[in-house]
Formats: structure tokens, sequence, C-alpha cells
């Protein structure tokens, strides 16, 4: 797990085999690596998901209308690259002991890379995590929301969508320059 995680600033929640979501921060607000394996352990979730932001209470976090009681504090910014964005609806080989499509696999993997060029013009402290069969997720980890847009103090999560919506754009047209000047 990369240090720059703040685990005990993330909110928590597990899927379970059923389908249902559980919230652990409900049951103890800060939860570190070993708190955490001792949950997936016990439960044996599907999944395990955790925010994209740090939070001062995390245990707060719920409803878009009660968030703010939160308080984002710093936090990332995710770039999720899936390969079944990337083709149209092709026939895939999957491999037999991975139950992966290695077409969409190097599709994501080259793209993954591209929006990394593109990236490094910015932030330099960036991790590429295999997300399962899919994808890779790119965490920026030296994302500053005062970077791309004033913040403010009475509103704090609208400080976060404003910063990584400029942030997008302004990626999002770098990198398609880049695929344009690439392709010549």
């Amino acid at each position: 797990m990369p240090k720059d995680w703040k685990l005990a600033r993330k909110h928590f929640r597990l899927k379970s085999l059923n389908g249902r979501f559980v919230k652990l921060n409900r049951f103890e607000n800060r939860i570190n690596e070993r708190e955490l394996r001792k949950y997936c352990m016990r439960c044996s979730p599907v999944h395990v998901y955790f925010s994209v932001l740090d939070w001062l209470f995390p245990e707060r976090v719920g409803k878009k209308c009660k968030a703010n009681r939160a308080l984002p504090i710093s936090g990332e910014y995710v770039i999720d690259i899936d390969s079944y964005l990337l083709h149209q609806w092709h026939r895939h080989r999957l491999s037999k002991s991975w139950n992966v499509c290695n077409e969409c696999l190097e599709a994501a993997k080259f793209l993954t890379i591209e929006a990394c060029f593109a990236l490094e013009k910015y932030y330099s402290n960036v991790s590429v995590v295999f997300s399962g069969k899919n994808g890779f997720h790119i965490h920026v980890h030296d994302f500053k929301v005062r970077d791309w847009t004033r913040y403010k103090w009475n509103n704090p999560i609208k400080s976060h969508e404003v910063a990584r919506f400029k942030f997008t754009k302004t990626l999002s047209f770098d990198f398609s320059t880049r695929k344009i000047e690439g392709s010549s």
C-alpha cells in the first residue's frame, strides 16, 4: 500500500457477497492497514472501496447533503482506465488462467501510458494500480485544489469538485492534442 495513502483519513466501504455495502467508518472512526486487513479477512468482501478524498471526519461521510460536515482536507486525483471503454464490441480472447482479454488489457495499458505522459506535465508523484481484469487506475498523489481553483472554506466539497473538473478539462485537451501529434 503506497505510503501516500492516509488510510485514517479515507472513507471505506466493503461490498459483501450478497451485494450489500457495509460502511466501515460507521463502526470505527479511523482505520489503519491492520484493521482493514482484519475486516477483509472476517467479511471476505467482493470489493473494497475507499474515497479519493482525505476527510477530517471520515465517519461523517454520507449523503451529499450531509457530506460538508465531514470536511475534505485533501485528496488524490484518480483516472480510471478500463478496457471495455476502449473498443467497439469484439470477440474477446480470454486467457485460460486469468480470464482476461489480452487485447483489451494491452489497449488499456497503452492508454494508461499515454495518460501518464500527459500527466507528467503537471505532477510527478503518480502511481499506477491494476484495477482487476479491466484496466488500471492512475493515482495522482500530489494533486492540490489550490493549483486549479480558489479554495472556499465555506464549501470545501465544491472547491474539490471545481478543481477536479478544471484539471480534467485541461488534461483531456492535452491528451487529445498528444494523440493528434502522435498520429501524424
